[in-house]
């Protein structure tokens, strides 16, 4: 097997801005998700490199279950997604793995954001300010729940995780890249009242929100300014895995053939060494490792998160 690159699958959102798709010279505007690593049902994306060019990366997996992801069960597979909001995006929240299954036929979703750009000022939501249920139920009944909502100023740099249960919102001006279980379940909990250009509101899912809600939860920011030679396991938790590693000239890693690496090249461009082969990457780039890879180098300046999931 070999670093494995993937066609990124492009998503038109209301509140998109425009920072990817002008890194990545894309005319057409709107594009505000783009999907990196994804082997869902509602996407997966399409090898563009090496010999299985042209298979998805579902396909790929269920033909090579072992040399792909280890000893890692599909089910736990990570899904990669970039998010560019110029406006604040609706208050969320995603369900666990058993409301998931029975309701949706799909998986939980617990998450994490990396900032790679933030506007000054630039906040999200992570949790509320109460535990108290009525309130925030009274709140949401008027139509006025941002009192209860706790807000977390955010730069380049931070790091949040965004476990299952918590309401969460993106703020207007901040470029993340999303890591996070293999889920495409969201529940929409509040939406500041917007209505579209036809002057209607759009969909809350507000029982199925109460029923997954934790008003107990609130996630803590990690911020993490660029060090030569700085390694920071960012999270470690139920589900996954994320590392930043600060690349001063190389950095080797080796999968064991236990388990899939996702790398996420946040800073600066790259090159990954295997075997007497070479990959070049470029910033904003992401790359799936197949555990039978073993062992391999990263070669350049800059910033990569190193994903996994937990066995």
């Amino acid at each position: 097997m070999y670093p494995i690159q993937l066609k990124p699958i492009y998503d038109k959102t209301i509140w998109a801005n425009d920072k990817l798709t002008s890194l990545r010279h894309i005319e057409e505007e709107g594009y505000g998700t783009c999907w990196e690593i994804s082997a869902h049902s509602y996407c997966t994306n399409e090898v563009i490199n090496g010999i299985y060019k042209g298979k998805t990366l579902t396909e790929l997996i269920q033909e090579k279950p072992k040399e792909m992801l280890g000893k890692v069960p599909f089910e736990k597979m990570l899904r990669l997604a970039y998010l560019d909001a110029k406006e604040d995006l609706s208050i969320q929240v995603h369900p666990y793995n058993s409301y998931a299954l029975e309701h949706e036929n799909d998986l939980g979703k617990t998450e994490s954001w990396y900032v790679l750009d933030a506007k000054p000022g630039a906040t999200l939501v992570a949790g509320t300010t109460t535990r108290d249920k009525s309130i925030i139920q009274k709140a949401v009944e008027e139509e006025n729940l941002e009192p209860c909502l706790r807000k977390v100023d955010i730069e380049a740099g931070d790091f949040i995780l965004i476990p299952a249960g918590m309401l969460h919102a993106l703020g207007a001006g901040i470029f993340a890249i999303e890591i996070g279980t293999n889920s495409n379940t969201t529940y929409r909990f509040y939406d500041y009242n917007r209505v579209d250009a036809k002057g209607n509101k759009r969909e809350l899912h507000l029982k199925k929100s109460f029923d997954v809600a934790d008003f107990s939860l609130q996630s803590q920011k990690i911020s993490n300014p660029y060090m030569e030679g700085q390694h920071k396991i960012l999270v470690d938790c139920d589900e996954f895995v994320v590392e930043l590693y600060d690349v001063k000239d190389t950095l080797t890693l080796d999968t064991e053939g236990k388990k899939f690496h996702t790398l996420t090249f946040v800073q600066g461009d790259a090159k990954i060494l295997y075997g007497q082969n070479s990959l070049s990457v470029k910033y904003t780039e992401n790359v799936f490792i197949p555990a039978s890879l073993g062992s391999y180098t990263i070669q350049g300046h800059g910033r990569v998160l190193v994903a996994y999931s937990k066995i």
